[in-house]
């Protein structure tokens, strides 16, 4: 697999374990994802306190990605991610026992979930600024489409796991799974050579977050990917917030379906993530970038509208195959054309657009369904990321480097 043109980057040794111990972490990560939603919407009943839940999660992106792209920028990387680790095990362990025991409400998921989110804010700039310096530029893409299946493609694993699993170890038996797995990327950073990242100077922080916001200001293509990014993840990402409401309310599949719907999107992403992996460096145009955008939402309109299991699981299956392929080719994009030394604080940015307003979206997403209903709260999403991807995205993408 490793000396295959579709996985071309695993032969370099430090990408590989970098890839393979990520993997296997985010596996865990899904099934607590999927396991803390279902429980919380047990635990309450109700879309509003889910689209509370990514509120909080809002909160604590907002606060921390950006200092996150600084750290990434100024502090050792492998020290940061070893803490990282170690907060996020002692949290999924904490749940876990809370569970266990029948002790559970839903303020220590709040609070529970609040650190968990704010590590992974830190970790998110770090790991992205991480990835050019372990391949060459030539494999760059192939790196960022195998690394989209860390996350997403472990998205197809790990909730399926629940599904199969659930019934036997427990909503509480997900969360110790989740813990164990975090030693995976524990071990991998001992064994991984992580090079230095360039030196900021001495500035101060403050200096250095408002460099990083002027920098990104005077790029007009970073810029716009960002901006783009942000209505992508608010409006066309929040279906994942009210998977719990489909699966309980619209489907009725109960928790192992809700565990395969979920698994969907991750299969799409393997199907997107392998595509562009295989065809390496790409011209990308933006008539196709914008095309790949909407497709992704028609097929998300679709599956809001649908109202069964046969339609709704394939339909999931397009937005995340189309959605990985159009977020690693904006990733690439943003990695080719910034300056080593903002890359941190780029990817901080980055990491706020594509993930801290997600949950903002999956806020918003919860408000609407509460007061109009799930499928309506995606359905509005679909079209706005329809009108976002032909009004301002392809009036703006003139020239696209190549990829």
């Amino acid at each position: 697999m490793r000396g295959s043109g579709v996985f071309r980057a695993l032969r370099y040794p430090d990408f590989f374990w970098y890839w393979s111990s990520y993997f296997i972490s985010n596996v865990g990560a899904w099934m607590q994802n999927v396991a803390q939603a279902w429980l919380l919407y047990e635990l309450t009943d109700s879309p509003l306190i889910l689209g509370l839940f990514s509120l909080l999660r809002t909160a604590m992106l907002f606060c921390f990605f950006l200092l996150g792209g600084l750290v990434a920028d100024r502090w050792d990387r492998r020290l940061v991610m070893m803490w990282i680790q170690i907060v996020s095990l002692v949290t999924a362990f904490v749940l876990a026992v809370l569970v266990s025991l029948h002790m559970i409400h839903a303020w220590h998921i709040f609070i529970l979930g609040a650190i968990t989110t704010t590590a992974w804010a830190f970790e998110q700039p770090v790991r992205q600024s991480l990835i050019p310096k372990l391949v060459s530029r030539e494999d760059l893409v192939n790196a960022l489409a195998l690394n989209s299946i860390t996350w997403q493609g472990a998205g197809l694993l790990g909730p399926s796991l629940v599904g199969l699993l659930v019934d036997r170890v427990g909503i509480d038996g997900c969360f110790y799974i989740n813990a164990v797995s975090y030693f995976a990327i524990i071990w991998a950073l001992f064994r991984m050579n992580i090079p230095p990242q360039d030196a900021t100077g001495r500035v101060g922080m403050t200096q250095s977050f408002f460099d990083g916001l002027r920098y990104i200001r005077h790029q007009k293509l970073i810029l716009t990917l960002l901006i783009g990014s942000a209505f992508v993840s608010i409006f066309g990402r929040s279906y994942i917030i009210l998977l719990p409401v489909f699966a309980k309310e619209v489907l009725h599949v109960g928790a192992s379906g809700l565990g395969f719907i979920s698994a969907a999107p991750g299969l799409g992403t393997i199907i997107g993530a392998l595509t562009l992996a295989a065809l390496g460096r790409v011209k990308v145009r933006r008539r196709i970038f914008v095309s790949i955008l909407v497709g992704s939402a028609t097929a998300l309109f679709i599956f809001a509208t649908a109202g069964n299991f046969e339609i709704s699981f394939p339909t999931l299956v397009v937005v995340g195959a189309l959605g990985t392929i159009f977020d690693t080719l904006l990733n690439t994009l943003i990695q080719l054309t910034v300056a080593d030394n903002y890359r941190g604080r780029v990817m901080g940015v980055y990491g706020l657009s594509a993930a801290g307003l997600r949950e903002f979206g999956g806020m918003q997403a919860g408000f609407v369904a509460e007061w109009a209903g799930a499928p309506f709260a995606i359905q509005a999403g679909a079209v706005i990321v329809v009108l976002v991807s032909l009004l301002f995205f392809y009036p703006q993408l003139k020239k696209l480097p190549e990829t």
